[in-house]
């Protein structure tokens, strides 16, 4: 088309409503070539929720540049206690966003002065910003390294010309902070003690002075310096690998716990954001569309936690940072992996931060002892021969050398499945299938070992032999994360009612291979003792350890027997008719029994079941002529054996006292159905997840 020729615009907004007439509510027209996904990613214009630029266009006002700010007479020197209090105040707030999801473009670099700190004049303010740079730098370092966030969780992405103060030395930061909460706390003493001959304004850097009438604004601003130097003591210290200055980094989040609970005090001393729109909050040094150039077509536009939920953030976050620094004063691996376990099945879910910073803390004090720490897991479990220095093939280099190779890949494995535990739980099952598949070939690696050792032990040490001591050590991990697979969608409620049957059905073969594995290790350890592999210091300690593993057996046997129960109550429920079977349309059972467990064909121990196997192992076709009470009743029984199991375990195990209240629930639920109570309910029984996360009470 010419330059000098004028375009002609027709509205068709009338046809377009017309022809729109025909569409049926929620009907769309599309090309051939538009597909699910298209449809999925595609943004719907000019709805609030999804286009971003629809209410950002709505904004009337000029849009500045830092430089346009300045000529603008932005505000750098002679601030009033209130106005230092809301802006610290309001880059907390901002900080607290980021932390929660947001990017750091509409979060924290939306404030003029962490743009350029040389044009602030105020020593409070400027050290504030340094203390929030400082955090989010290394934050966003921790983030970056453990990896186990997605898109949704957490947005580390840094633009061009955003300085997070990556090149200021922490300890000039540090003397920042510390700087300015000596001058606010010298003209704090001088109006709470008017005898005092201390100076109350420190010329030399620029803090406004205080005054009797504002002596709890300087206290206020005093804490709030105090509390970003201590978190960020805590974000410095946390990265060092000396006890003294981890025990430090604890000591600093204590503290920022104590001033945190002194901030709220305070919020309303500070001045508050000017609402120009519920999107669009104005106040003094920030503007919330200073860098919507930077951002793709469609971001989200978030929505600036005010300054009580930032407060409730970091007092939620703080603690779970304080669980996380638990990590490192564990003594073994089983003890680190156990804790990987209770963390990841908190409720509530961990943050994203806290999940980074456990796995962080993890991998920078363990990467050296890595080897080490599996060698003494494997020798607790199993104890095996050829790590044992008094059996003569543990100093032969060949056998150095497959053991080196071993434990190289399992560590790798071990690694990847804790960095899938510390992801949001609703990615568990999908990237466990990698860690899986990497398992399965080490599987087959361990029996290769324990028949090369055993040949090698029958020539040089005829009394000892390797049978079962890796592949039972693999089989192990084997075990947790094939029960871990199919008993998680319970907690992200994936299966249906009529599910259940099966997945019981699954998780009790696999408890049954659990403790079968667990108890045949503890028998060749014992055998290995007999045989004087173990040494004299080690058998001291040898009772303890046979007794927490007996528990652990206890345990597991434990939950053998719930998912029996629940097993027994459901086929009871589909026996009454409570409990329906659907009808296929498309698909049948098999496909969908064959896509729920079909990542666990890639091992060979135990043997993956097939469709095929639980209908002949279930047998349904005769349990569904047996009278509901008859099988309601055979679930009492299996109930009562579980809570006589649970009761024998000690109570300093945390998941005992629940699992025993499950059992004993469930026993007496189930002693009411079988005398008929309820007999002619056709009402679906409720399955109450609230007790335990993957063990319900039944609710009839």
């Amino acid at each position: 088309m010419d330059a000098d020729k004028k375009e002609d615009w027709v509205d068709i907004t009338a046809q377009f409503k017309d022809a729109a007439k025909a569409l049926p509510l929620g009907g769309l027209l599309h090309e051939s070539s538009f597909n699910l996904s298209n449809a999925m990613n595609a943004a719907e214009v000019m709805d609030p929720k999804m286009d971003a630029f629809c209410e950002a266009n709505r904004v009337k006002r000029k849009v500045l540049t830092l430089d346009e700010a300045r000529k603008d007479h932005l505000k750098v020197s002679n601030f009033s206690p209130e106005e230092q209090l809301g802006i610290i105040d309001e880059l907390l707030a901002c900080m607290a966003t980021w932390l929660s999801g947001h990017n750091l473009a509409q979060t924290v670099f939306t404030c003029w002065y962490v743009q350029d700190l040389s044009v602030l004049e105020d020593a409070v303010l400027k050290a504030a910003c340094v203390g929030v740079l400082k955090c989010c730098f290394y934050v966003r370092e921790v983030l970056a390294a453990a990896s186990v966030h997605e898109d949704e969780d957490q947005q580390t992405t840094l633009y061009s010309g955003f300085d997070l103060l990556r090149e200021m030395p922490d300890r000039r930061a540090m003397a920042a902070l510390k700087d300015v909460e000596v001058d606010v706390n010298r003209q704090i003493r001088h109006f709470a003690n008017p005898q005092s001959k201390s100076e109350p304004f420190c010329a030399a850097h620029g803090c406004a002075a205080a005054s009797a009438d504002n002596v709890e604004q300087q206290r206020a601003l005093l804490i709030r310096i105090r509390f970003l130097k201590h978190l960020f003591g805590f974000c410095m210290q946390a990265e060092n690998q000396q006890d003294a200055l981890r025990a430090e980094a604890k000591k600093s989040l204590q503290s920022a716990k104590e001033f945190l609970a002194a901030l709220e005090s305070g919020l309303d001393f500070g001045i508050t954001r000017c609402e120009e729109s519920p999107k669009n909050a104005l106040m003094l040094g920030f503007e919330p569309l200073l860098h919507e150039h930077l951002l793709p077509p469609s971001p989200r536009l978030p929505t600036i936690m005010s300054r009580k939920d930032a407060l409730k953030y970091y007092a939620d976050l703080i603690p779970q940072l304080q669980s996380a620094l638990e990590i490192v004063t564990l003594p073994s691996l089983t003890a680190c992996m156990d804790f990987f376990w209770a963390f990841s099945w908190r409720r509530p879910t961990p943050c994203v931060v806290a999940r980074s910073y456990l796995l962080h803390l993890f991998f920078s004090f363990d990467m050296k002892k890595a080897d080490q720490r599996l060698r003494e897991n494997c020798r607790a479990f199993c104890n095996p021969p050829s790590l044992v220095a008094k059996v003569s093939i543990s100093s032969k280099p060949d056998v150095l050398h497959m053991l080196k190779d071993f434990f190289n890949l399992l560590g790798q494995v071990v690694d990847e499945m804790l960095q899938v535990l510390c992801h949001q739980r609703s990615w568990h099952r999908q990237k466990l299938v990698g860690v899986m598949s990497k398992l399965a070939t080490l599987q087959d690696q361990g029996e290769q070992l324990d028949l090369t050792f055993t040949t090698l032990l029958m020539s040089s040490d005829p009394e000892y032999h390797h049978n079962g001591y890796f592949s039972s050590y693999i089989l192990w991990f084997v075990l947790q994360l094939q029960l871990h697979y199919i008993l998680l969608p319970f907690e992200l409620e994936l299966y249906s009612v009529d599910e259940y049957h099966y997945v019981f059905w699954y998780a009790e073969f696999l408890y049954g291979w659990m403790w079968g594995c667990f108890k045949a290790a503890m028998e060749v350890q014992k055998r290995s003792e007999m045989a004087g592999v173990k040494g004299s210091k080690k058998v001291k300690t040898s009772k303890k350890v046979d007794r927490e593993k007996e528990n652990q057996i206890l345990l597991m046997q434990g939950k053998q027997q719930l998912a029996r129960g629940c097993l027994r109550v459901i086929e009871a429920m589909l026996s009454a008719g409570r409990i329906t079977r659907p009808s296929f349309a498309y698909g049948s059972e098999r496909t969908r029994f064959h896509h729920r467990f079909q990542a666990l064909n890639a091992f060979d121990r135990p043997q993956a079941l097939t469709h095929e196997i639980y209908l002949e192992r279930s047998d349904m076709d005769a349990v569904m002529k047996q009278e509901a009470n008859v099988l309601m009743g055979h679930a009492v029984d299996v109930f009562k054996t579980a809570t006589d199991l649970f009761e024998k375990l000690p109570h300093d195990i945390p998941e005992a006292a629940n699992l025993l209240k499950v059992a004993k629930t469930n026993t007496v639920v189930c002693k009411l159905l079988s005398s008929g109570h309820k007999k002619e309910s056709t009402i679906p029984p409720q399955f109450d997840f609230s007790l335990h996360r993957h063990f319900p009470v039944v609710r009839p």
